[in-house]
């Protein structure tokens, strides 16, 4: 049985993309998303056909230093959820084949009401490459 897709979780556009780096080092992907269904739905789980693992991870600073703090669920509340530099990522490891900048990441969001949300994110090395 096929999982059914959520049509109410949509990206901003210009705003989805995946951070390329050499020697096939994690990657990072960038997305606004808004939620027109009008509840608030948790992105339990995270895949990809083309990475072995997608982790959730935000960027927290103190004083004089920052860190990454791994996150197993956020929430998309009614007014949408970004990932963006410098605060939220999606750290995309190991691919499974040869990606490079121009290649579109595959990328399954599972959702807490039992849906999918799929995307297709562009590959570059900067933001202003759409």
């Amino acid at each position: 049985m096929k999982t059914p897709v959520n049509t109410d979780i949509t990206p901003v556009e210009h705003s989805y993309w995946v951070r390329w780096l050499p020697n096939a080092l994690p990657a990072a992907g960038y997305v606004s998303l808004k939620n027109s269904s009008g509840e608030r739905l948790d992105i339990t789980k995270i895949k990809s056909p083309d990475y072995q693992r997608i982790t959730i991870y935000e960027t927290v600073f103190g004083a004089e230093t920052s860190k990454m703090v791994k996150h197993d669920k956020v929430t998309i509340t009614t007014h949408g959820f970004a990932f963006v530099p410098g605060k939220f990522h999606l750290q995309l490891e190991k691919p499974t084949r040869l990606i490079t900048p121009g290649d579109n990441a595959r990328v399954i969001f599972f959702l807490s009401d039992g849906k999918v949300f799929k995307m297709r994110m562009p590959v570059r090395t900067s933001p202003e490459l759409y």
